[in-house]
């Protein structure tokens, strides 16, 4: 049985406190940004002489002394959401905490054109050729880590280039730093992850996703209940992505082979894209996420999800398998929700798209939203 605790810290990530009595419910993404939402009344939290709720800027989840989710205090960028709020009631005082997950810190920063300077810039755009895990490196460096001005570094910040996936270009300007990351990684078909170590600091590890579908299976004998099946035709059989320029002068780049009825286009406006190589490149990243997709839901029990421990059998981006009337099917973890509360504590995967944003109210239902398995099926 496994010992969860949730700790709350300051900036630096020190820790002032530590839960003793409240809800935790939590979505770790795959390249994109998670929440959390921490709530309960004041009493049940145990602080150190001299701090108080006010002083928390950041919160992580530590199971058997592997931290497995750390967010911020901070508004969530999809929704603007996050916070403190304290409520008075007969019972005490109770407090609300939610923010981002560590995506956040990627989205704290933008992509320079010439990471070493502030504006204006003598460069149009910061292009990059190479492996997709360096590619992604140097943004991360340039923009954030250790060679980024003083301004812009962030302290502790490490970057971890595993050298994985196709070998590209592509060109930043003024992007956010972390959909810059999420473009080139999916892409090159690698995954930036981030972590936090006890001592405060954060490591993003570029690293090629695992199959792990031969080890890690959900059955419908005993794994999976309540499921459903939906298939959904492709959104798109033709793509057309438009990079930078004007008129005749502007890049396009096209996939897709569809002809008459089956063909349907669509138009993916790039136009901070630089070079032909990335334009076509996101043209087809755009052709496959339109594909023809599965997507079942069902339960996972509490039991199946503690069998195959997030971050030991599995990860954000590694692939998995569903096991359906003796049929295997691969999956990929697009996010993991993470649940501790006294009674309980649970992390699952979800698998596929419909990973809803939990801002508003993570988490209005979040039963079903713990209960739910979402799997894109390739």
């Amino acid at each position: 049985m496994s010992t969860f605790t949730i700790d709350l810290c300051t900036s630096s990530w020190a820790k002032i406190a530590e839960v003793t009595s409240g809800v935790f419910d939590g979505v770790v993404r795959d390249l994109a940004v998670g929440e959390w939402r921490l709530s309960g009344m004041v009493d049940g939290v145990d602080f150190q002489a001299g701090y108080t709720i006010a002083d928390v800027d950041a919160v992580r989840v530590v199971r058997d002394a592997q931290i497995v989710f750390a967010g911020t205090v901070n508004p969530i960028a999809a929704g603007g959401a996050g916070g403190l709020e304290l409520v008075d009631s007969a019972e005490g005082v109770r407090y609300t905490l939610t923010g981002p997950d560590l995506w956040s810190v990627l989205a704290s920063r933008v992509a320079y054109p010439t990471p070493s300077t502030g504006p204006p810039w003598a460069d149009s755009h910061d292009v990059r050729t190479g492996l997709a895990s360096t590619c992604v490196a140097g943004y991360i460096t340039a923009n954030a880590g250790v060679s980024a001005s003083v301004d812009r570094a962030i302290p502790g910040l490490t970057v971890v280039d595993m050298l994985a996936g196709a070998t590209g270009t592509w060109s930043a300007r003024l992007q956010t730093l972390d959909v810059q990351v999420a473009r080139v990684c999916r892409d090159g078909g690698i995954t930036c992850r981030l972590s936090a170590g006890f001592d405060g600091s954060l490591t993003a590890t570029l690293l090629p996703p695992v199959d792990r579908s031969a080890s890690v299976v959900f059955s419908d004998q005993g794994d999976l209940v309540g499921i459903q099946r939906v298939t959904t035709p492709e959104a798109a059989t033709f793509v057309i992505a438009g990079g930078q320029g004007n008129l005749t002068a502007r890049t396009f780049a096209t996939a897709g082979a569809a002809t008459g009825a089956a063909r349907r286009e669509r138009f993916s406006d790039q136009s901070a894209l630089s070079t032909s190589t990335e334009v076509g490149q996101s043209a087809a990243s755009t052709l496959a996420a339109a594909a023809e997709v599965l997507t079942v839901r069902a339960s996972i029990t509490d039991t199946a999800a503690a069998g195959a421990q997030y971050l030991q059998a599995y990860n954000v981006g590694d692939t998995i398998a569903i096991e359906i009337d003796n049929v295997r099917w691969p999956v990929v973890v697009q996010a993991v929700t993470v649940h501790v509360s006294p009674e309980r504590a649970v992390i699952r995967p979800v698998l596929g798209p419909g990973v809803r944003n939990l801002v508003s109210g993570l988490l209005r239902d979040v039963a079903g939203l713990q209960a739910r398995l979402d799997s894109t099926i390739a």
